[in-house]
């Protein structure tokens, strides 16, 4: 493997100024023209930094460890991808990369205890939520992180009282759809869930709970089901659902692949979308944009939240010290699957 005083000699330059410019892509101590040569002798000898040796000697890796407590393959759902997307646009303008290890273990816990060993040299971590967490389990993957003295984001997790640095994902855990339908005249409406026992599912059902009887409305438990994010499975407690409750003239799903769900189904059962039927999903994803009808959702503003939290953990590892707190709120994406009644 080549190195840099090899680099340096190609080049015509002191290694000091070869090294700064490799470190530092950005830096004005090294001057265009010096760049352009050092970059035509890192090509011509095929040079790449070893960014753990790097490590070693200063004490900076320039990576950031993505920790996801999640049974699934990391990459498996667009909500996750679209995040990472954000994260992952703001770290690589600054020359940040990103580490993920997968894990085999059979908790939220022992997931992060896992994955942070792993990733022992990088300079930060993003934290995740899952719908594999439950609240204690939250709370403990924040402990361990701060055993770790490196600066770390929370990002997708319910709101911690604790001093941490945190994105939130405000609509992730309030029912804001179920006051939309019933703002356009729903009185019976069905609530779609992601997974069973997952902390934000927990939220959003008491929410959903809470705002149907303050109108005055008596709550169903029978009326809720839990899609765990699948179309499948979605289609088939939905189809259920509405066979079993034939009242029901809305339905608020939890994401947009649920939503699509429920079209498919309505269309199965001969049920006319928004006419006998009005649905409302969540993300705002291809699966609402490219429905027929185009399905009706809230915008998390997903990539957003990702490039937030990025930021945050930069002014951390950069010297920012204390908690901070930055609350994404959804937005409405009217389209054509709910209907006003009248």
């Amino acid at each position: 493997m080549s190195s840099i005083r090899e680099i340096a000699t190609l080049a015509g330059l002191s290694p000091a100024s070869v090294s700064l410019y490799l470190n530092d892509k950005s830096t004005t101590r090294v001057g265009p023209a010096a760049k352009e040569r050092i970059d035509a002798a890192v090509k011509k000898l095929h040079y790449h930094k070893n960014l753990f040796a790097s490590t070693l000697s200063s004490q900076e890796s320039k990576l950031i460890g993505i920790i996801i407590p999640s049974l699934m393959p990391l990459f498996g759902n667009e909500y996750t991808n679209t995040l990472l997307t954000g994260v992952q646009s703001q770290l690589s303008e600054r020359g940040y990369g990103m580490l993920f290890f997968p894990s085999n273990a059979h908790t939220s816990v022992e997931i992060v205890e896992e994955q942070i060993q792993r990733s022992s040299g990088c300079d930060g971590y993003v934290l995740f939520s899952t719908g594999f967490c439950t609240q204690a389990q939250v709370e403990k993957n924040i402990l361990e992180l701060q055993k770790t003295d490196k600066p770390f984001v929370t990002l997708n997790i319910p709101e911690m009282s604790t001093a941490i640095r945190q994105v939130l994902i405000r609509d992730l855990e309030v029912c804001s759809g179920t006051r939309y339908l019933l703002e356009r005249g729903h009185k019976h409406i069905g609530l779609v869930l992601g997974r069973t026992g997952g902390v934000h599912a927990k939220k959003l059902y008491a929410d959903h709970r809470d705002i149907l009887e303050e109108s005055g409305i008596p709550f169903d438990p029978q009326t809720v089901v839990y899609g765990e994010y699948s179309a499948e499975q979605s289609y088939t407690m939905i189809k259920k659902l509405l066979q079993e409750h034939p009242e029901l003239t809305a339905l608020n799903c939890m994401s947009d692949i649920m939503a699509a769900s429920a079209l498919l189904v309505a269309q199965d059962l001969g049920l006319s979308v928004p006419e006998e039927l009005s649905i409302i999903g969540r993300n705002n994803s291809l699966h609402a944009r490219l429905a027929s009808p185009s399905i009706t959702t809230v915008d998390l503003h997903i990539e957003e939240a990702g490039k937030s939290a990025a930021h945050l953990l930069l002014e951390a590892i950069a010297g920012s010290t204390g908690g901070q707190k930055i609350i994404i709120s959804g937005t409405f994406i009217e389209r054509e699957t709910v209907r006003t009644l009248q």
